[in-house]
């Protein structure tokens, strides 16, 4: 909660009204205190979806919901998250057991990143999270070193699934 509160008193000493500022002052500063604070990046996750029709771009919402948010957040008012923890903990686990590739790639993160427990269960959302990122961002990397998966290595149902044209996994 520190990196959170830091980032707000860079803001404001007290909340500001939603009155008083612009929707676009309120989204930028919603969307500072989530690249600077994974706990309100996670929060602001839950909120949305449980409050805000699951829109996540603070440009899309009112100054009214956006100051809503701040409060709450300021307060140290949580939205739970446990329940969608828990799914991303199980879709991790049920990968582990479906795709190798998927596993080593776990464990390798969780010993990079989060001292060596691979649990997926014990660690947190933003954490999960973190490790989606960084699986996409490789991917996405591979996939711009390999032409943009042109040339028969993306889907095809006529051969077969992915890459089968080009001998990959179909």
């Amino acid at each position: 909660a520190a990196p959170c509160m830091a980032m707000w008193q860079q803001y404001s000493a007290v909340p500001p009204s939603a009155g008083g500022q612009a929707p676009e002052a309120l989204a930028q500063q919603v969307k500072d205190l989530q690249r600077g604070d994974p706990n309100a990046k996670e929060q602001w996750g839950a909120y949305t979806a449980s409050v805000g029709g699951g829109i996540r771009d603070p440009s899309k919402h009112t100054a009214e919901f956006l100051q809503s948010f701040l409060v709450q957040l300021q307060s140290g008012m949580k939205v739970d998250t446990t329940a969608e923890s828990q799914t991303m903990s199980e879709a991790v686990k049920l990968m582990q057991r479906r795709s190798s590739s998927f596993k080593e790639a776990w464990r390798l993160f969780c010993a990079d990143y989060g001292s060596g427990m691979n649990d997926p269960a014990k660690h947190d959302l933003a954490y999960m999270v973190k490790f989606f990122d960084f699986i996409g961002m490789r991917n996405g990397a591979s996939v711009a070193m390999a032409g943009g998966g042109g040339g028969g290595a993306g889907y095809s149902a006529a051969a077969g699934g992915y890459g089968a044209a080009a001998g990959g996994f179909g």
